[in-house]
């Protein structure tokens, strides 16, 4: 699965990211990134919008599960089982989210888990950054079921 592929894929299952304007930017087989116009996420105070962000860093984490998902060939439905996110300054530009998936061992328990019980979950740290500065990080648990 490619970058548009998956775009393709979060835009006809999660209908409200196309009117957010969210972008898969760029795709590996463990790192995203994702991106979500400024002018479509914006609040009153002329910064990005709490929910916007929080569904930004969501989206990063649910389509790399996704993903990591088919790039396996396993079958399943990706949830978003519990999460918190730290908003620790404001973004007053584009919202950039990203994720990588450093650990391989945990890669490989995550595959290997469903491949054995038809269910998995893994936990991402998501990045949301303006200009290189972390300005928020989501921290959440996904799971894979069958």
């Amino acid at each position: 699965m490619n970058a548009q592929q998956l775009e393709t894929l979060v835009h006809q299952e999660i209908p409200i990211t196309k009117a957010l304007g969210i972008h898969i930017a760029e795709l590996t087989q463990q790192s995203i990134r994702v991106t979500a116009p400024f002018e479509t996420n914006k609040n009153i105070h002329n910064t990005a919008f709490a929910g916007s962000i929080y569904t930004v860093g969501t989206i990063a984490g649910w389509s790399l599960v996704s993903s990591i998902a088919a790039n396996n060939q396993l079958k399943g439905s990706v949830v978003l089982a519990k999460a918190d996110i730290q908003y620790k300054k404001p973004i007053n530009g584009d919202l950039i989210a990203e994720c990588a998936l450093d650990d391989h061992q945990l890669f490989d328990k995550f595959v290997a888990s469903f491949k054995r019980k038809k269910r998995a979950r893994i936990n991402l740290s998501i990045q949301l950054r303006e200009d290189g500065v972390t300005k928020a990080i989501l921290n959440a648990n996904f799971a894979l079921v069958s």
